[in-house]
């Protein structure tokens, strides 16, 4: 009956998938043997889909020709995924990644573990392999060895933070990303484990600090450039310690990461708005040539 409403057109299937998609996702979840079938049935939006929903079946069609993974991302919503740092990784090789924007997709995909012959993997998996020239591993083994003493300061100054600090190549707009081990969990799934402990009443776990994630940082970055002047200067000062944890709030924010202590990072980014850093638009100057209002007044006169 599912295949027979696809068979209808994606236009009259999105009707059946809007109502009832979240039943499909369950039985994937709980129906072992036929989840196969009915992930062929589920819908997406991805990178490239814009505001279309995509098979899985499409994004197959239209992989890499050495492309062996499916990529996704999680996020609360289709804007707040779109906005993971991560996804830098993948844009800068062209590779199309799907959203998962309820906990139930992450779920599901962790259920199904492969689509045909392709592995489903989290691109915010810090152990996430891409395609790499020789130029690419020279850079990224040069950029390591040139910021050493930057990732042990940070892994020093965020212990019960990150895990580890380690140099990316693969960043190109963020100074900064966090992600997670092989076993992680991503940050929509922390925050849905969360509010089930509430909910059950059990505490306890609201103490379990799962955001052990691994900070990656940007070589290129004007900010990781300057914190590494100022590691070379003066590791221990105020002002050192304070641009590496807003370093690192900004990264937490951006990979959708709860910040705990939001009173530290409200008095953070005070400081950075009061200490003069914050550059002010200069005035545009004021040209000398007549305005084409200006200029037919003075043809007219």
């Amino acid at each position: 009956m599912f295949k027979g409403i696809e068979k209808e057109g994606e236009e009259e299937y999105l009707k059946f998938w809007n109502n009832f998609g979240k039943y499909l996702k369950v039985g994937i979840i709980e129906d072992n043997d036929n989840k196969k079938a009915l992930a062929q049935l589920c819908r997406f939006w991805t990178t490239e889909s814009g505001e279309d929903f995509r098979s899985l079946d499409t994004y197959v069609a239209n992989m890499k020709p050495n492309q062996t993974d499916i990529y996704y991302v999680t996020g609360d919503s289709k804007l707040s995924a779109s906005r993971s740092p991560v996804l830098e990784k993948l844009r800068a090789k062209n590779i199309e990644v799907v959203y998962l924007t309820e906990p139930l997709d992450e779920l599901t995909f962790q259920t199904l573990e492969k689509f045909g012959d392709f592995s489903l993997t989290d691109a915010a998996k810090g152990d996430l392999k891409l395609p790499e020239d020789e130029a690419e591993k020279s850079k990224k083994e040069e950029a390591t060895k040139d910021l050493e003493d930057v990732c042990a300061w940070l892994e020093n100054e965020l212990t019960g933070k990150v895990q580890k600090v380690v140099v990316s190549t693969m960043l190109t707009e963020s100074p900064a990303a966090l992600v997670q081990g092989a076993y992680g969990m991503s940050p929509t799934m922390q925050r849905y484990m969360r509010a089930q402990a509430v909910a059950s009443g059990q505490e306890e776990m609201l103490n379990m600090n799962m955001n052990q994630a691994t900070m990656e940082i940007n070589p290129d970055h004007q900010v990781v450039q300057q914190l590494k002047s100022m590691v070379g200067a003066s590791p221990s000062a105020k002002e050192t310690k304070l641009f590496g944890a807003l370093m690192y709030d900004v990264a937490a924010l951006a990979g959708g990461y709860t910040i705990e202590d939001t009173s530290s990072f409200a008095a953070r980014v005070t400081g950075l708005m009061t200490s003069g850093a914050i550059p002010t638009p200069e005035p545009e100057p004021i040209s000398e040539e007549p305005t084409e209002e200006v200029a037919a007044e003075i043809v007219v006169d």
